[in-house]
């Protein structure tokens, strides 16, 4: 297996059709369909089902086609970094940020990766923190935001601060907007929250279990704009950070309450895979990401304390 034979497999698969991929790379159609048969012969598997309509990907072919990407993307990387200029860096950079950060941070961080490094292409993998952290390991980010970072193996990581988390509801117009509650207290509330693979989620529960309460958890959530959908409703509160919610607080449709007593914290991490050269564009974008965040926690947009 080499890499024309990576490239060409996958033209074939993002195309689903051995002539449409036959133009894209620029050879006959036979002998594009040599190399995809000589791939399956040397792999052992049958990487396509054919049929009148096309070609499409079996589960091995699938998993090979995640496999291209992530081994085209760092050779085009590697190339890029080697053969360009240090001061002016230039190729592809994916960065992971949680959903509860995505609208603080995307928008800001784009513009200045394109103001300060015009020939990177940065790419953001916007998901749960779990996930951040678990496609980080597998190698296809090259940077994230990740809280906890330190339970995930194979990461480097630099912590910058550790969040705050608020108990977060709906506003009845009499309550307090803002202020604490202790952690007890929050058995008086029914909660919606994320699932148990979310790494909020496992905080909130070892939180809970250390200090012997019993959390009224109403419902599990999938997504979090489903969650702040069922706290306009009333329907539940929810324990979440700062950055994840500012937007609604700002026109006082809930209130949040910082958990105290224990304080309730997350570290928050830049990290990066471990067994994996830095290029000069991924280091461009982390310090653009670390000024970010570190300017987001200094103007109050995300409450926390920064670290040393």
């Amino acid at each position: 297996m080499n890499f024309k034979q990576l490239r060409y497999f996958l033209a074939v698969a993002e195309e689903g059709s051995f002539s449409a991929a036959s133009r894209q790379v620029r050879i006959a159609q036979p002998a594009l369909s040599g190399h995809i048969a000589t791939l399956e012969d040397e792999l052992g598997v049958k990487l396509f089902e054919r049929s009148n309509r096309g070609v499409r990907t079996t589960s091995q072919g699938r998993r090979l086609a995640e496999h291209a990407r992530n081994i085209l993307r760092q050779m085009e990387n590697a190339r890029s970094d080697v053969s360009g200029d240090t001061s002016d860096p230039g190729g592809e950079v994916m960065i992971a940020i949680p959903f509860t950060a995505a609208y603080l941070l995307a928008g800001e961080v784009i513009a200045r990766v394109e103001q300060a490094f015009p020939r990177i292409t940065l790419k953001i993998f916007e998901g749960l923190s779990h996930s951040a952290g678990d496609i980080m390991g597998s190698g296809k980010v090259d940077l994230g935001v990740v809280p906890n970072a330190a339970e995930i193996d194979n990461l480097d990581a630099q912590p910058l601060f550790l969040e705050d988390l608020y108990l977060v509801g709906k506003w009845d117009g009499s309550g307090p907007l803002e202020g604490e509650v202790a952690f007890a207290d929050l058995t008086q509330y029914p909660l919606g929250l994320g699932s148990r693979l979310w790494n909020l989620r496992r905080t909130i529960e070892q939180t809970a279990l250390s200090a012997g309460v019993q959390l009224n958890i109403r419902y599990e959530v999938p997504g979090t704009e489903s969650l702040i959908s069922m706290i306009k409703q009333g329907l539940c509160c929810t324990i979440t950070n700062w950055a994840g919610v500012q937007r609604h607080l700002r026109h006082d449709e809930f209130f949040a309450l910082k958990i105290v007593s224990p304080q309730m914290q997350r570290t928050i991490a830049l990290a990066w895979p471990k067994d994996r050269p830095m290029t000069d564009a991924v280091e461009g974008v982390r310090a653009i990401l670390r000024e970010v965040l570190l300017e987001k926690v200094r103007n109050g947009e995300w409450r926390a304390e920064l670290l040393d």
